[in-house]
């Protein structure tokens, strides 16, 4: 990899898209800010990613929490120098019927977690990206294009 490879950061890069996204670009020679809650997935995910060849940095972060998406990109920053793209791909799935909902702080969580999470990982990553003229990717699930009964107000991705 040269000094010049892309730095991309993955949020929800421990299993489902994010991890096979971050698979992928490893085999392109980028450098890889792997991000989710379960350090021990990320680990393994790195893993993989670093037998393809791509320089591999590991951040837990809950995307639910803002202080974890400014030490984030913090992390990506101090790691390789930049940030080039920021996916954001952390998401929680729910299911219930608004009438049957006795606790709508439920909403809240999710709202939390897949509309701010995307906000505040943009936010924190947002001086990078425009020093780089770099980009953000936002993940969705189907749910996101297509509403359905039962589904929250915001779109899941994958998992965070």
């Amino acid at each position: 990899m040269t000094d010049t490879a892309r730095v991309i950061v993955i949020t929800g890069a421990s299993d489902g898209i994010g991890a096979e996204m971050a698979r992928q670009w490893a085999t392109r020679g980028v450098a890889l800010v792997l991000a989710a809650r379960q350090v021990d997935k990320l680990e393994a995910v790195a893993a993989q990613c670093r037998a393809s060849g791509a320089r591999v940095a590991v951040q837990r972060c809950d995307v639910g929490v803002q202080a974890d998406c400014q030490a984030l990109a913090g992390a990506a920053v101090a790691a390789f120098g930049r940030i080039d793209v920021l996916v954001n791909n952390a998401g929680v799935s729910a299911h219930a019927l608004l009438g049957d909902v006795t606790d709508l702080g439920w909403y809240q969580d999710v709202m939390r977690v897949n509309l701010w999470g995307a906000v505040w990982c943009t936010h924190a990553a947002l001086p990078h990206l425009k020093a780089t003229r770099g980009q953000v990717v936002a993940v969705s699930s189907l749910a996101g294009l297509v509403g359905c009964r039962g589904a929250p107000p915001t779109a899941p991705a994958s998992s965070r």
